[in-house]
């Protein structure tokens, strides 16, 4: 049974719970209310200028004779109408890569970025950043693809790459072991690239998914991405470096090189060529004949 000092003692704890509530919601309030007051500030500034320079311009070609302005409008228009071809044709490309025929994931699964020293991370996201870039330059581009990312690595991603979130890139939202049993037909057209494999690449073939593990550290992990391709039961391949370069050591790449490799072949339809222009000069022992 209660008594009313239970009664006055739960009144108390109360009273303290709704004093550190409302202290709560205030300083809530009173960030929000900074953060309005910044980004009006913040608009007025820009205003600001945006008048001072509509001003400026104004005053300068007023200032010019009519011969002049007549000439800088026409070389102000071709200026603008550039632009807007060169945006037009950017964002036409960037279409293409959704569209592409050929496929080309990056495999980001946890199992490979925790095998992984973390401090590794920097440099993965890196390379995803160049391979993606290449890939928008590019007339003949892959459909590029990241499988789900862990909670951290993807965290990281976004204080690395920030706005990634807006590459023309497919994010699965699955690891690549669940892409491979979605069904046969999706496991049959998984290629892993891997220079491990006893296989090596010829063609690069429409329909096909070229897969590139996301992984650095593959000296302290020799053949993970191999052992990887076969649990999946998912065909391999390797570049056929050896055929063209002797190289220093194992010719393994870089992710975004063995990207740019892919995408050069696509380019140029000769793995010579592909290869030469991609694989760094310090790794070359020779070319060969």
């Amino acid at each position: 049974m209660a008594t009313r000092d239970d009664d006055d003692d739960r009144d108390v704890v109360q009273r303290a719970e709704s004093k550190r509530a409302m202290k709560k919601r205030l300083k809530r309030q009173r960030r929000c209310d900074a953060k309005l007051a910044k980004r009006a500030e913040a608009k007025r500034r820009k205003a600001d200028v945006a008048a001072s320079t509509k001003a400026a311009f104004h005053d300068a070609v007023n200032a010019m004779s009519s011969e002049a302005r007549d000439a800088f409008f026409v070389e102000r228009g071709a200026r603008i109408e550039a632009r807007r071809r060169e945006t037009a044709e950017r964002k036409e490309r960037r279409r293409a890569q959704l569209s592409s025929a050929y496929g080309l994931v990056i495999d980001c699964d946890e199992d490979l970025t925790t095998t992984m020293e973390r401090e590794r991370w920097g440099s993965l996201m890196k390379q995803l950043r160049a391979a993606y870039e290449r890939n928008c330059k590019t007339t003949a581009p892959f459909k590029m693809s990241f499988t789900r990312m862990s909670e951290a690595f993807e965290e990281q991603m976004g204080r690395m790459n920030a706005g990634w979130e807006n590459w023309h890139v497919v994010r699965l939202g699955k690891t690549l072991r669940e892409t491979a049993a979605e069904s046969e037909t999706t496991a049959k057209s998984l290629v892993y690239l891997t220079a491990d494999s006893e296989r090596e690449l010829r063609e690069i073939e429409a329909g096909k998914t070229y897969v590139i593990g996301g992984f650095i550290d593959r000296n302290r992990h020799k053949g993970l991405t191999l052992r990887k391709a076969r649990e999946l039961g998912v065909d391999h391949a390797r570049l056929p470096i050896g055929e063209f370069l002797e190289t220093r050591g194992a010719p393994v790449l870089t992710v975004n090189q063995t990207a740019d490799v892919l995408t050069s072949f696509l380019e140029r339809g000769d793995w010579g060529e592909a290869i030469e222009a991609v694989v760094p000069a310090r790794k070359v022992v020779k070319i060969a004949t």
